[in-house]
């Protein structure tokens, strides 16, 4: 299920995306060390610079993870998705992986139904995140 992040609305926040649509998957726990700095780049509006660009938390399932934790983490404009079956889909096995992905043929949203991966980091600092999506929000259309 897909949920907006403090009522987010916008691109995709219905689970919809154009087809070829660019989104950054960031694939985090509420408690994972590796995760702070997405959480931390997150936090100071790394998602803010090109509202046409989806960025989505993607935890684990709502039976693995403290969804009111995860809400509360997630800050305004970003989408929150908790879904186990994303992680699988996308062969994701650390938290704290963060991907570049091409949303399919039809409406679906990157993170509802499979997409081409484009990219995939596992940023070590605030600044690796903050850099690696301004690289990647440089390649969507629509954004400055």
């Amino acid at each position: 299920m897909t949920e907006p992040g403090a009522g987010r609305s916008g691109p995709g926040a219905g689970g919809l995306q154009p087809p070829g649509t660019l989104s950054a998957l960031a694939f985090l726990t509420t408690g994972c060390t590796p995760c702070q700095p997405v959480w931390d780049a997150l936090a100071a509006g790394v998602a803010d610079r090109c509202p046409s660009f989806a960025v989505v938390v993607v935890t684990p399932s709502r039976s693995m993870q403290d969804e009111q934790e995860a809400r509360r983490r997630t800050p305004r404009g970003v989408l929150l998705h908790m879904s186990s079956s994303t992680w699988f889909a996308y062969g994701v096995g650390q938290a704290g992986t963060l991907l570049l992905v091409r949303a399919a043929e039809g409406d679906a949203a990157a993170w509802v139904e499979p997409g081409t991966e484009l990219a995939r980091a596992l940023p070590k600092t605030a600044t690796e995140v903050r850099e690696l999506f301004e690289q990647w929000q440089d390649r969507a259309v629509g954004c400055p």
